[in-house]
């Protein structure tokens, strides 16, 4: 990259030809990339899996309804033989059945569907920010291939420039062969050299036109060989362009997805109310002093406490702060690598400007 930036300045401090209207700038070429680059796509579908996740999660708050049945033979029933012929006491069947309807609905869950809702809601965020991470990586290849091609267009300047030049000087010497004044080898020299530069130029043409197929299929469009392409302004990299990072953002939301698990672990231990009850017919009935088969109802209240989880809930905090710091270690990682990619991009650019007024 610093061998292109350094040819291309270069080609820019001698260019003098105009610029045509059909004419393509860098800012141009990335906005297009991105927005027709296919992983734009996934947007949409995070936040339709995102939105199914939450009508999940709410149902947590609507009746649960279960219709069981069985049929079934049990060992032995309870039974009582009496001497008293007065006292007779029917014994029930040993083959049973049921069905059941039954209903269980949440009262208090201790915050569990609140945090599940903001997991969620971070892990979308995750997501989304980790393909804007990827989409930002894309300025990079249409940096690489519109210099390169600036870099053919320039040199393609420089040469039928100079290509213009060896033709006037041929006519010259062409009119001083014809009069006698000059050799015809001075002219054949003259020749050669025109013959070599038009290689050159069919070869740059080639360049330029390999690389605006290649910006094409990133931008998803079509451009003619006689398109011309801006010289972008280039300006020293400073702070803000670094704060501005995706990767920043994306750190700072993994963060905080990481923060709302902990506390979706934590509320798992919080207690839990909920009411429940079933309707039904089988045989026997609740009355087992009947031999016959009956309606079947219970309702009620239940509590979920889990209080004593053998210090897993210690355990998983001790899991969610190590993974904390690996995130941490990650963001100066990046601050390292990035503040030394910003040194020699500031350094390369000051080495050019002198060379520019130099020249």
């Amino acid at each position: 990259m610093k061998q292109i930036l350094f040819i291309f300045l270069i080609f820019i401090a001698f260019n003098s030809s105009a610029q045509k209207n059909d004419s393509l700038n860098l800012a141009n070429c990335r906005q297009q990339t991105i927005q027709k680059y296919p992983l734009n796509k996934d947007f949409n579908h995070n936040i339709e899996v995102n939105n199914l996740k939450i009508q999940n999660i709410k149902t947590i708050y609507l009746p649960v309804l279960n219709l069981t049945g069985q049929v079934y033979h049990v060992a032995d029933v309870p039974h009582y033989i009496s001497n008293n012929p007065m006292l007779e006491i029917p014994q029930i069947g040993k083959d049973q059945y049921k069905i059941m309807l039954e209903a269980r609905q949440v009262i208090y869950d201790g915050g569990l569907i609140k945090r599940q809702k903001a997991v969620e809601k971070s892990s979308l965020q995750v997501n989304n920010q980790s393909i804007e991470t990827k989409l930002f990586s894309l300025n990079q290849q249409v940096n690489e291939i519109y210099f390169l091609i600036l870099i053919f267009q320039e040199q393609q300047n420089l040469l039928k420039l100079t290509h213009k030049t060896l033709n006037e000087q041929l006519r010259v010497v062409s009119s001083g062969v014809k009069n006698g004044v000059l050799l015809p080898g001075d002219a054949d020299v003259l020749k050669a050299q025109i013959l070599k530069l038009e290689q050159s130029i069919t070869e740059l043409n080639a360049g330029k036109k390999n690389g605006l197929e290649i910006l094409s299929q990133l931008m998803d469009t079509t451009f003619t060989e006689k398109i011309n392409l801006k010289s972008p302004k280039l300006n020293k990299p400073d702070d803000e362009g670094k704060i501005n990072r995706p990767e920043y953002q994306l750190m700072q939301y993994q963060q905080s997805n990481l923060d709302n698990v902990s506390k979706l672990n934590g509320v798992k231990r919080f207690p839990y109310f909920g009411a429940f009850g079933s309707f039904g017919y089988g045989y026997p009935g609740m009355n087992m002093l009947e031999d016959n088969a009956a309606i079947i109802y219970t309702f009620g209240l239940n509590l979920n406490w889990n209080i004593w989880d053998w210090n897993k809930n210690k355990r998983e905090k001790q899991i969610f702060s190590v993974q904390s710091d690996m995130i941490n270690t990650q963001r100066e990682v990046f601050d390292k690598n990035l503040n030394i990619a910003l040194s020699k991009e500031k350094n390369d650019i000051d080495k050019l400007s002198e060379l520019l007024i130099n020249d």
